[in-house]
């Protein structure tokens, strides 16, 4: 299901595999192959991204923020 979501909002991972199962049940993200030296393997539209901006103006998202904001303050209080 996460991967056909990947895929339907243009997210490209061409040397990524998910889910990728290992040792002790831990589930994750495995490579495929090699990964050149600052080759980009993973391709993330921007409508994809979750900026501050976009966090707050969410319905759901800006609701906890603004509930809390003790746990989304940058100060070590």
């Amino acid at each position: 299901m996460f991967n056909e979501w990947c895929s339907k909002e243009g997210v490209i991972m061409p040397k990524l595999e998910y889910p990728a199962y290992f040792e002790g049940g831990l589930l994750g993200v495995k490579v495929k192959e090699s990964i050149n030296h600052r080759e980009a393997y993973m391709y993330v539209p921007f409508k994809m991204l979750m900026s501050i901006d976009k966090a707050k103006s969410h319905p759901v998202v800006g609701k906890i923020i603004k509930e809390n904001p003790e746990c989304f303050s940058m100060s070590q209080n």
